[in-house]
């Protein structure tokens, strides 16, 4: 399904299933799956599908969502977008050393230095933390660090998998004109980070809503939000484990 550029402040992407779902660790039982294999991997060489340099295409891109922001929206025709920033506002919570359970807000900013820092990176305007629909497929959408300049990703997130996949006994839930879809991803982490811990099994899920709104034009807008929790498991840089809860919703789009 082809999906059309946003009006407002967030957009999403329906993604559907198909043959090349398969069983993904069904035999070790429950839940608690282990990762794909391309998803454990601790830093991508180069994100398929991604431009090996800024165009003048995707220069025309920004500044046409420049001004539409200027006007209050999104709404420029016949853009597509598969990038758009994530935005998220939420608390972590741990134990100090007095024992007591403290919570830190943290936000999408919060997440991408993290990650920054991890990687070497100390220009922040360089990157951005995005929401990137079907990034990782055939089990769905990822977040990832990308590049502003390329689009390129650098590291992986999160990854929302398995909101709606039949071959596992999982089903969204929709109405019956199609145009909203609620439904519960497990979320999975890739790499150790203060926010992020690397391991095999989802650590979290998210409650996720998709709208498709059709504006009097016929163009089809949508938007994608919900709640997000996870848990981060101690390591080396992280000595007291972490669980961390927020809502979030996506930016502008990106690429």
């Amino acid at each position: 399904m082809k999906m059309t550029k946003a009006s407002g402040i967030s957009a999403c992407f329906k993604t559907t299933r198909g043959s090349a779902a398969r069983d993904f660790g069904r035999s070790r039982g429950g839940e608690d799956r282990a990762s794909p294999e391309w998803a454990v991997r601790s830093e991508p060489t180069k994100a398929p599908g991604k431009r090996p340099a800024a165009q003048p295409l995707a220069v025309l891109k920004h500044a046409l969502t420049l001004a539409a922001l200027l006007l209050g929206g999104f709404n420029v025709t016949g853009q597509s977008y598969h990038e758009y920033k994530f935005i998220f506002r939420g608390t972590a919570y741990q134990t100090n050393a007095s024992g007591d359970i403290v919570g830190t807000p943290i936000t999408d900013q919060t997440l991408l230095q993290s990650q920054a820092k991890r990687l070497n990176i100390t220009d922040l305007s360089t990157v951005s933390l995005v929401y990137h629909i079907n990034g990782g497929p055939p089990y769905g959408d990822t977040v990832d660090v990308i590049s502003n300049a390329t689009g390129q990703t650098l590291t992986y997130e999160f990854g929302f998998y398995f909101g709606s996949d039949t071959t596992l006994g999982r089903y969204a839930v929709t109405n019956a004109t199609q145009t909203e879809e609620r439904r519960v991803d497990q979320v999975y982490t890739f790499n150790n980070s203060p926010y992020t811990y690397q391991n095999s099994a989802s650590l979290g899920a998210a409650y996720t809503c998709k709208r498709f709104l059709v504006d009097t034009s016929g163009n089809t807008n949508s938007i994608i939000e919900g709640t997000l929790f996870w848990d981060v498991t101690p390591t080396g840089t992280s000595p007291a484990s972490v669980l961390c809860v927020g809502n979030f919703t996506l930016g502008q789009p990106m690429f």
